[in-house]
């Protein structure tokens, strides 16, 4: 949930502080005077694209800040480790949208991406505005919708099916791929033959440059690893060799010894550092016998790195990035001297994955068909609690083209009057009818959420009477289970609100600035009375608003 939100800058939102609570907060105002900025700062947390244009004029920037309780689940913490952001009690997301350079987001002081973001805040808050009611309604929409309430991913069949599906677009996209070789066929083979054979006569070899390196890094300094070797023999070989003294050490501590016996653990590392001294002797001479620079291997290794980087340069490509693309091309020109072959393994194997995305999509339809009458019954009843008891709803569920949930074309049909047949739902005329349609939808669908905070944003647009009061209640209803703010144009509404915050705004200076304010008993009295009656607030309308609270009261107690 939201705790506390903090806005600057932000077009008429100056500087804004606001806590928020549980339960159902209603916000409320006269026309213009920045409601729904409130719920755009809220957008941004959420992860809106940043715009310039929402900056307040004359001003760096806009600084929105929220304080959250995230909810507790699996897929928040993997979210939250994804990002590398530790886990804590509050979190605090931050949007810098600037003049002159690019957004800054955070959350908690570490800074990551709009989608990532994105991608959080999904887990956090749902926004739902006249706007997403329209997207809701598009016809892409009402298989999810179906889905989501039959329970249909945590399906085997719908595992099996998504899983042949991702198979057989893949070996498509493969067919598509040969079918292009083959229209180039000819030039094709001839550049991977020639690339072929002359990564092939090259010859190579997996680290062999970081040999190359070492072995040239060696014949350029010869004379100085010489000049050390020589150092070295000659003072292991001194009349006063350090190997000489240690054995003569090692004697006196084997007498000291045998009066203190302390002395013992000395005597053979000392020994064997002798022996170590001894052997390292033998190699630096056996490697000052053998020691002999070449110009020729000196020069012919400069020429083989020179090679390979050309080669590097040439394809882009690392040295062990060659080794893999030689043997990728041999694949190629294989298939493509083969292509016929190649086709027929293709389409054989295509054809196979067909038949088994045809069995599981198959097992998701009739599943579709035989479970869809809850939803739909669920649908009728939430309609009938919003005044539409004459509405009847349908989901037609039939065969359709392939795609990443089935073969199973599904469209949301609903008649809203008696005797008027099924339409499509994006044909609903009325913006009254769409609005209880969608608060329907949101109410079932508010038991499968994660989220614990919902924005409604002047959904109840167009809605009035009983059925406004309807509405109120739904809302109510959402807000004991989680957090709901809405910016509701509903006196109703705002009655059965737990939290009522007024939004309003003022001119100085020739600059006009909003300002919110959470309303006590007298100002939520008065306020709702405005919402009723307008701006002529008579006493008729401060009794309604009177009686709508007391209504609100009296269910609570």
């Amino acid at each position: 949930m939201l705790i506390r939100l903090k806005i600057k800058n932000l077009a008429v939102l100056k500087d804004i502080e606001l806590d928020f609570d549980s339960g159902l907060t209603v916000i409320s105002g006269e026309s213009g005077a920045g409601k729904s900025m409130i719920i755009e700062a809220i957008r941004y947390l959420y992860g809106k694209r940043a715009s310039v244009e929402d900056i307040r004029h004359e001003t760096e920037g806009a600084v929105i800040e929220g304080v959250f309780d995230f909810p507790e689940s699996e897929k928040m913490q993997d979210l939250l480790a994804k990002n590398d952001i530790e886990e804590d009690e509050l979190y605090i997301v931050r949007r810098e949208v600037m003049q002159n350079r690019k957004s800054i987001i955070k959350i908690n002081s570490h800074m990551i991406t709009l989608g990532a973001l994105k991608e959080i805040m999904d887990e956090v808050v749902s926004i739902h505005s006249q706007s997403s009611q329209s997207e809701a309604l598009e016809h892409s929409m009402h298989i999810r919708y179906l889905d989501r309430y039959i329970d249909m991913a945590d399906r085997e069949a719908f595992g099996k099916y998504r899983d042949s599906f991702e198979r057989f677009k893949a070996l498509e996209a493969r067919i598509s791929e040969l079918e292009y070789k083959d229209k180039n066929r000819v030039q094709q083979l001839q550049m991977y033959q020639h690339q072929y054979e002359e990564l092939t006569g090259m010859e190579l070899e997996e680290g062999e440059e970081e040999r190359l390196e070492e072995e040239i890094s060696y014949l350029d300094n010869f004379e100085k690893i010489n000049n050390t070797l020589s150092l070295i023999h000659s003072q292991l070989s001194s009349e006063y060799a350090p190997q000489t003294l240690l054995y003569d050490i090692h004697g006196h501590i084997e007498t000291l010894a045998n009066y203190d016996e302390s002395y013992r653990e000395f005597s053979d590392t000392v020994l064997e550092a002798y022996h170590l001294l001894n052997e390292l002797d033998s190699r630096v001479g056996s490697d000052l016998s053998t020691l002999d620079y070449d110009e020729e291997s000196l020069n012919a290794k400069q020429a083989r790195l020179s090679s390979l980087n050309s080669l590097k340069r040439k394809y882009n490509k690392t040295l062990d990035e060659l080794i893999d693309y030689r043997r990728a091309l041999a694949d190629d020109i294989e298939q493509l001297e083969n292509i016929a072959q190649s086709f027929d393994a293709l389409e054989k194997k295509k054809d196979k994955m067909l038949k088994q995305m045809e069995k599981h999509a198959k097992e998701l339809h009739d599943y579709r068909i035989e479970q869809k009458h809850f939803l739909e019954n669920r649908i009728k009843k939430e309609l009938q609690d919003l005044d539409m008891p004459e509405a009847d709803f349908e989901i037609s569920v039939r065969e359709a083209t392939f795609d990443s949930r089935g073969y199973s074309g599904v469209e949301f049909l609903i008649s809203t009057n008696a005797g008027e047949p099924l339409k499509a739902m994006n044909r609903i005329a009325s913006g009254g009818e769409i609005a209880r349609v969608m608060l329907a939808l949101r109410t079932i669908f508010t038991e499968f959420d994660a989220q614990s905070m919902l924005i409604l944003d002047e959904i109840d647009t167009g809605v009035s009477g009983f059925v406004a009061t309807r509405m109120a209640e739904k809302m109510q209803i959402l807000s004991r289970t989680r957090q709901v703010i809405s910016i509701s144009h509903l006196p109703q509404a705002a009655a059965l609100a737990d939290h009522h915050l007024y939004v309003s705004k003022e001119t100085m200076d020739q600059r006009t600035a909003s300002s919110a304010k959470y309303l006590d008993a007298d100002d939520h009295v008065y306020e709702i009375a405005r919402m009723l009656s307008g701006s002529d607030i008579t006493d008729a309308a401060l009794e309604n608003a009177k009686t709508l609270i007391a209504a609100k009261e009296k269910e609570t107690n």
